[in-house]
């Protein structure tokens, strides 16, 4: 009553006669035939209070109620995170029953047809005349409860009465938040014209409609009276996700992320094959909520809209000038446009399928790159054994062109989750003393815990001869430009350069020495076989010494120093022997099993010529030839060694390489010297207790080596400088001397 009208606005007084309910709680109230309905959440229950808006005992003071209801929250699966966060409403809505007499006086208030009523609230409310509320809350419940009392039929709404404890009837479960309740006349009588667009006709509503968030719509409906009078529930289904709607007449109006759709209520009783409904689209984004406002005429739709920007705006939808516009155009018109429309889709289509394409090459270029990332991945962030991607290597001796040669077989084994696609190479780098060559080889389709297998030779291109120890270096590369390839038709729009065109991935180093590459053969017991008449019986450095000089080297003709040592180191006879040794200790610690009989020269044996000599002997003396086809010899056998310790021998092992080619015997030396080092410095990481051994003994040999290395270097550098190869019979002799001196056996222990 205290409300003014200016320009079109409708501004209303608040004064002292007023009360003002102050409860945080509530997140939803309406007012049903002057009572307050306000729903508020308390401790994982819905609370439902009704309040008397006419009460005169106010005075200002926060109001009573004169009921209260509670529900318990079950959320369903779908609705628990909803329900959580309390991000939802619930929603209300107050129905009566519908009869002749009476007129609605609210425009919010819906009248239900009285079949229809009495069926889904029974008979006692119909008879006491009582406005019914339907609640729908987040976690998908429908309840009902009536505003009056089944037993006090003629008391008022404003009557004091008790906290209520019973149990709300359950209506229906959407099992999604529910987000509006309403009701409507969905079906139209034969011969009656539209009811909704006359306000003077008082109408009743024929369907209740239960929309939830998931775009689920059910409708209840009075059945078929002749069948004993029952009601329907049905089911539709609508695009979600549903924000907002509003009914109009046969019509529902909702609004989604995108757009505010229009579909058509089905009629009561009508058998729908599809439950999905069609719809019509306003192509009007960003709707969060949506009230009709007023009842128009000749079809229009006006509703108050509030946008997700805070925006409040008012929508007039024109369905009759629309209608209007397309009944206009004829036939022919009708045709030619749909050609144009026709035209218009197929260029749009063949402008599309090209950018179709290239957005798909794209994807797949971005997939593969994803790929080689988490390759890149597992493989810098591992090391050892744990590697996903590591190499195998193994010489091997193969017949190509009715020759020997020796090749290495490199087992790639992939033990990633993803498959090494065209793109990848593995790279192998081989490196000796002052050569090197490198090797690439394409990776197809590796599939996860699968292997693939590359054969490569072991000589270099700078050097023809084998020379040990070999290096070999494995990388995993990955060309870049493979992506291009697929994605980027012109070169210059290329994502990477040319000159960093490819990811490297550096994975194990492998050392082949000349142990892996011997060919044994069965030991025969006779000396090395000699095939020329006339031998030497010094070996080249010592016949190179006692060679007589005198003549100048001449340009274009071998020097003397060449022919001296060629010519020893093919004709003489005398077996070169170099030794190593190694504590028994060390060999035991490392090597032997404690079940095992074998003795510690066997397994020595094998574990310098595990590749080469088979488990089921047990030698102490192995012959075979070095790759270059150097005759050697390999003895193991148990000694004592004297002068380094200073209280007892200390037991050793030796290894014994025999040769009558200088060559073979140093390649041969390092070897196991190197094996040995690496098995020593396992032990001394293991915790292995080392012998106690005579340092001051060792430093007079390796001071006394020296001196005798450094004589016989200021020699060589006098004779480098000569013109000629002849040099005095002195110099001559001490070089003799001091070589004999550094072939001592007790100077060969270091």
């Amino acid at each position: 009553m205290s409300a003014t009208s200016t320009g079109g606005v409708n501004i209303f007084f608040i004064g002292v006669e007023f009360c003002c309910l102050l409860d945080p709680s509530i997140c939803y109230f309406t007012v049903c035939h002057e009572v307050l309905v306000a729903v508020s959440m308390n401790q994982n229950k819905w609370e439902i209070r009704l309040f008397n808006i006419r009460s005169s005992d106010h005075k200002g003071n926060y109001p009573s109620a004169i009921r209260e209801m509670e529900i318990s929250v079950k959320p369903t699966p779908g609705c628990r995170d909803i329900c959580k966060g309390n991000s939802l409403p619930p929603v209300l809505l107050c129905v009566s029953l519908w009869k002749k007499e009476e007129l609605a006086v609210d425009f919010h208030e819906f009248t239900i047809e009285p079949s229809l009523f009495t069926f889904l609230f029974g008979i006692d409310l119909a008879m006491v005349n009582s406005p019914v509320v339907i609640c729908g809350f987040p976690d998908g419940q429908v309840v009902f409860f009536p505003l009056k009392t089944v037993p006090s039929p003629k008391s008022d709404f404003t009557d004091n009465q008790t906290k209520s404890s019973t149990r709300l009837p359950l209506l229906y479960n959407l099992e999604q938040p529910v987000v509006f309740l309403g009701a409507t006349k969905a079906q139209i009588s034969d011969g009656e014209n539209n009811p909704w667009t006359n306000s003077s006709n008082k109408l009743f509503c024929d369907c209740i409609l239960l929309l939830g968030q998931g775009g689920l719509m059910v409708t209840i409906t009075a059945g078929n009276k002749a069948e004993g009078g029952t009601y329907e529930f049905r089911e539709y289904h609508l695009k979600a996700p549903v924000k907002s709607a509003f009914c109009s007449g046969p019509n529902l109006y909702y609004s989604t992320c995108s757009d505010i759709q229009c579909v058509v209520i089905p009629q009561p009783g009508a058998d729908l094959q599809n439950r999905i409904l069609s719809y019509s689209s306003y192509n009007i984004p960003m709707i969060r909520a949506m009230s009709p406002i007023s009842c128009c005429s000749e079809g229009d739709k006006e509703f108050l809209a509030l946008s997700d920007k805070g925006k409040l705006m008012l929508f007039i939808l024109k369905q009759s000038e629309d209608t209007a516009q397309r009944a206009r155009l004829s036939c022919s018109q009708a045709g030619q446009r749909i050609k144009e429309l026709l035209s218009q889709i197929a260029s749009v289509s063949e402008r599309a399928s090209p950018l179709k394409s290239l957005i798909e090459q794209r994807n797949h270029s971005l997939l593969n790159l994803n790929k080689v990332v988490a390759i890149s991945q597992a493989v810098l962030t591992s090391r050892g054994a744990n590697m996903p991607v590591r190499c195998k290597v193994k010489p091997l001796w193969t017949r190509r062109l009715q020759q020997d040669c020796l090749v290495a077989s490199c087992i790639l084994e992939n033990k990633t989750d993803f498959i090494l696609e065209s793109g990848w190479n593995l790279c192998i780098h081989l490196s000796t003393e002052g050569s090197g060559t490198s090797y690439s080889f394409s990776v197809m389709n590796l599939q996860p815990e699968e292997n693939m297998e590359f054969i490569f030779p072991l000589v270099t291109e700078e050097s023809e001869h084998l020379e040990f120890p070999i290096k070999i270096t494995f990388a995993l590369v990955y060309s870049l430009q493979e992506l291009d390839k697929s994605s980027f038709q012109d070169p210059q729009s290329s994502l990477f350069s040319h000159t960093q065109s490819s990811i490297c991935l550096p994975l194990q180093e492998h050392i082949i020495d000349i142990l892996q590459c011997l060919r044994l053969k069965p030991h025969t017991g006779q000396p090395f076989p000699t095939t020329f008449h006339c031998m030497s019986p010094l070996d080249p450095v010592e016949a190179f010494l006692r060679s007589s000089g005198g003549a100048e080297c001449k340009p274009g003709q071998p020097s003397a120093i060449s022919k001296a040592i060629c010519n020893a180191e093919s004709n003489y006879a005398v077996t070169l022997v170099a030794s190593v040794r190694v504590a028994s200790v060390i060999l035991h610690r490392a090597l032997k099993k404690e079940d095992s009989d074998t003795s510690l020269c066997s397994l020595l044996f094998h574990w310098l010529l595990s590749a080469e000599l088979p488990l089921s002997q047990n030698p102490v003396e192995v012959h075979g030839m070095t790759p270059n086809g150097r005759e050697f010899r390999l003895r193991v056998g148990e000694v004592s060694a004297y002068d380094l310790s200073p209280a007892n021998p200390i037991p050793a092992t030796e290894v014994q390489i025999i040769s009558p080619h200088l060559d073979a015997l140093a390649c041969l030396h390092l070897a196991v010297i190197r094996r040995l080092q690496i098995l020593a410095e396992k032990c001394n990481q293991d915790g292995c207790i080392s012998p106690e051994i005579n340092l001051d003994s060792i430093q007079k040999q390796v001071i006394a080596r020296e001196s005798l290395l450094k004589e016989v270097k200021s020699l060589l550098d006098n004779l480098c400088v000569r013109k000629d190869l002849s040099f005095e019979s002195s110099a001559k002799k001490r070089l003799l001397c001091l070589y004999k001196e550094l072939r001592d056996p007790g100077l060969l222990l270091l």
